[in-house]
Order: C-alpha cells, then sequence, then structure tokens
C-alpha cells in the first residue's frame, strides 16, 4: 500500500514540532549557574596603636555564596604600615597565599581539588608593623570572586579602615641611667684633706718643737762662750797694766 503525499507532509510536521518541543524541554531543563556573590564586605583594624605596635586587619565575605576561590588586594601607605610576612590567614580547609607589592599585599584562598564551594561569611586575617606616625587608610580597593565552574565576580574599593598611628613614647631614664656625684669627688676630697692636713700640722708641730729645744741649747752655749771671752779679755788687760 502507497502513501499518499499529502499524508507524508503531515507525519513530517509532526515530527518535526516534536523535536522543536523535546528541545525546549531540555533547555529548560538544564541547571542555571549563578554567579559567586557576596552581601558585601567589611574590613576592620585595631583603630590607635604607637609606632613599633601591632595592627591586626580583619576582612570578611559576609553573606557570601558559591565561593571556590577569592582575591582582595589590600592597599596601604607603606610609610606608616607594613606587612607582617606570614601573618595571613583565611578559611579553613582552602589553601592561603599573599603576594606582596610596595602598599599593597594581595589576600589569595582557593579551596582544594573537589572540595565543594562556600557560602556564608568568609574571613581572613593579616597582620601589619605601624613603622611610621600618621593617619592610615587601609582599602579593599579590588575583590574577586571565582565559582566552581571558573565564573568571577570582580568589586572595587569594597570597603576601608582607618589606623591612627602615634609617635613612640619617649623612654623614661630610670635611677641607674642617672648621673650622681662619685663618692671620690668632692665629699672624698673634703674627707681626707683635713686628715692630710692634720697630719702635716703633726709632723710640722714635732719638728718646731725640735727645733725649738735646739735654738735654746744653743743660745746658752753662745751666752757661756761670750762670758768665758769677757772673763778671759778682763783678766788679760789687768795683766798688761801691771
Amino acid at each position: 500500500m502507497h502513501t499518499s503525499a499529502p499524508h507524508r507532509g503531515r507525519i513530517r510536521s509532526a515530527v518535526v514540532a516534536s523535536g522543536i518541543a523535546v528541545c525546549f524541554t531540555l533547555v529548560g531543563a538544564a541547571p542555571a549557574f549563578a554567579a559567586p556573590a557576596t552581601e558585601s564586605v567589611s574590613l576592620t583594624a585595631t583603630p590607635s596603636v604607637s609606632v613599633g605596635d601591632t595592627v591586626d586587619i580583619g576582612l570578611k565575605l559576609v553573606g557570601a555564596t558559591d565561593i571556590f576561590a577569592y582575591d582582595v588586594t589590600l592597599t596601604f601607605d607603606p610609610a606608616v604600615l607594613s606587612y607582617v610576612d606570614g601573618s595571613a590567614t583565611g578559611p579553613t580547609g582552602g589553601f592561603d597565599s599573599v603576594e606582596k607589592s610596595t602598599g599593597s599585599i594581595t589576600l589569595v584562598n582557593s579551596r582544594l581539588g573537589t572540595s565543594p564551594a562556600l557560602s556564608g561569611d568568609l574571613a581572613s586575617i593579616a597582620t601589619f608593623t605601624a613603622v611610621g606616625s600618621g593617619d592610615a587608610s587601609i582599602a579593599a580597593s579590588t575583590v574577586s570572586l571565582v565559582d566552581e565552574t571558573g565564573a568571577t565576580t570582580a568589586l572595587s574599593d569594597a570597603a576601608t579602615a582607618d589606623v591612627v598611628v602615634a609617635a613612640a613614647p619617649t623612654p623614661t631614664p630610670t635611677p641607674s641611667e642617672t648621673s650622681t656625684p662619685s663618692p671620690t669627688t668632692g665629699t672624698g676630697d673634703a674627707t681626707s684633706t683635713p686628715t692630710a692636713v692634720a697630719a702635716a700640722s703633726s709632723s710640722n708641730g714635732t719638728g718646731s718643737l725640735a727645733l725649738t729645744g735646739l735654738s735654746i741649747g744653743g743660745s746658752l752655749l753662745l751666752g757661756v762662750a761670750v762670758i768665758v771671752i769677757g772673763i778671759f779679755a778682763v783678766r788679760r788687760r789687768k795683766s798688761v797694766t801691771r
């Protein structure tokens, strides 16, 4: 039996229509992948420190969804703050790394292997040292979020935090560092001087007494000698007169 041409045309139309319907069904059933997102980015910092102190920076992706990896660039004044190597940490179960440049660091966190993407509040911490005084502003200048398929969401100027760094306090000298008069100066000389004077006085006194005794003895001898010479001279004059 032969099928008529109009009948064959109706069959072809039905097949085409069925195919189109199946295609629309498959397209409607295909999963829709949403780009990774976060409700907001927060940045906190130790508000007030002195030169030499540490500054803790807290970064949080608030209400994140479908995050497999992210990187955040923090910019700062290198004359006021310096990043402490090895201090950055991220969410557990991932790989953390830091890319450093003058005046900025980029915090990178990525899930490992087949680990599922993360959602919720994702926190990271980094520590800086205050190396100079002044007002410092730390900014999350760029944020890049990546999901499991490689889709990326980029944010800029997401958050800032301010730090006031005061000059280092002047150290107060301890009592041991203050200068005190040496025991041998001033008082020592004053004490030793009377002793030396007393010794000299004692020595001079003894010498004076000895010299005085000698002077008296010498005067007596001289007087006796004068008397003897006088008597001798008188006797001789008498003998000449006779």
